[in-house]
């Protein structure tokens, strides 16, 4: 007899994995990666409406503990990187920001969730410079300008 859908199990990928060059970290709520080839660790969180990607360093990579830490705690170190990009589905709609428009370069790894419309490139410069929180990503976007205004 067959399983219905609800019946059938997800199948679960271990805390700590390989595939080829990336080493991956999982735990509720996030998935980081280590890309020895490039030597870049990133990682993404999501909960309840919000997907978030960012490109951590090695102390960050290594505190997260797929065991033993809860996803508040994992998700507090995740956010002390660089925002790449953020997706918000929730009651006052949904929008994604690039933050990094390289973002995908970085983590190709990902399932990237988009949920609305990409906020034009002024708004987010507008919000990387008004939020404090963003602060790391200020001069990226300010190189970024520069060149795109050189090329005009």
């Amino acid at each position: 007899m067959a399983k219905t859908s609800k019946e059938k199990k997800k199948a679960r990928l271990p805390a700590e994995y390989s595939e080829g060059m990336l080493h991956f970290k999982t735990g509720p709520g996030w998935k980081a990666c280590y890309d020895s080839e490039r030597e870049l660790y990133t990682a993404e969180s999501f909960w309840e409406g919000y997907y978030d990607l960012y490109e951590i360093n090695e102390e960050i990579f290594y505190k997260l503990k797929p065991k033993g830490k809860d996803r508040r705690e994992a998700h507090e170190l995740i956010h002390t990187g660089r925002h790449l990009y953020k997706s918000v589905s929730d009651n006052n709609g949904s929008y994604d920001i690039a933050l990094d428009e390289d973002y995908a370069s970085f983590c190709p790894w990902a399932d990237i969730q988009k949920t609305g419309e990409m906020w034009d490139s002024e708004l987010t410069d507008l919000a990387v410079n008004v939020f404090e929180s963003e602060k790391q990503n200020r001069e990226q976007r300010r190189k970024r300008r520069e060149e795109q205004e050189r090329k005009n």
